[in-house]
């Protein structure tokens, strides 16, 4: 069984932590994913070579010094900061 719920952050709750228990009765293990709605076209659907040119795009770019680049607690810092926007 799959199901998707799409709401927004302030409706996360107990309510539909129950919902999704009511959904699958028996004590089984679930996948969960949660992803904002706003994908910037992340999860766009592309051709092969459109993904390899978006690639050697990308690894260019770094190539250039183009990148970015975070301490594993800048990048919690960052994540958190995001999470509570």
């Amino acid at each position: 069984m799959e199901t998707t719920f799409r709401l927004k952050l302030s409706e996360l709750d107990e309510n539909l932590l129950n919902s999704i228990k009511s959904l699958f009765k028996d004590d089984r293990e679930i996948n969960l994913t949660i992803s904002s709605a706003t994908d910037f076209d992340l999860n766009q659907q592309e051709t092969k070579e459109e993904y390899f040119t978006r690639l050697a795009k990308a690894i260019s770019n770094l190539d250039k010094g183009q990148g970015v680049t975070y301490t594993e607690e800048e990048l919690n810092e960052l994540v958190i900061s995001n999470l509570k926007h």
